[in-house]
């Protein structure tokens, strides 16, 4: 595997809906893109920036996921994860939800009229 020698072209970005507790760095290494969380030490690779920020999405919810299952089982450094991760999700969760002034129902025979 090739090593980025070129420290200028790592690019350090915060994660979306991670309040700046975790943030993921892009890079190119060879033909592939790299993108990683260094607090977790996951990476992952793509043709595209776009495909490796894609996987590192989904593996982040996965590693979620797994964590969460056997949260009992998991030692310290697993439990400092999954506290990463349960913000991160909640962020995810928080913001797709709707508040309670977009859940009501707008009558559009009434604007018709």
């Amino acid at each position: 595997m090739k090593r980025v020698t070129d420290t200028a072209s790592i690019r350090e970005v915060a994660l979306p809906f991670s309040d700046g507790l975790l943030s993921a760095r892009l890079w190119k290494a060879g033909e592939r893109n790299v993108v990683g969380v260094p607090e977790l030490g996951l990476h992952c690779y793509g043709v595209s920036e776009s495909e490796a920020v894609f996987r590192l999405f989904t593996t982040l919810l996965k590693y979620y996921r797994q964590l969460k299952q056997h949260e009992d089982r998991l030692g310290e450094r697993g439990l400092s994860h999954l506290a990463h991760l349960k913000n991160w999700v909640a962020g995810i969760e928080k913001r797709m939800t709707s508040s309670p002034i977009e859940s009501r129902l707008v009558s559009l025979r009434s604007r018709l009229r």
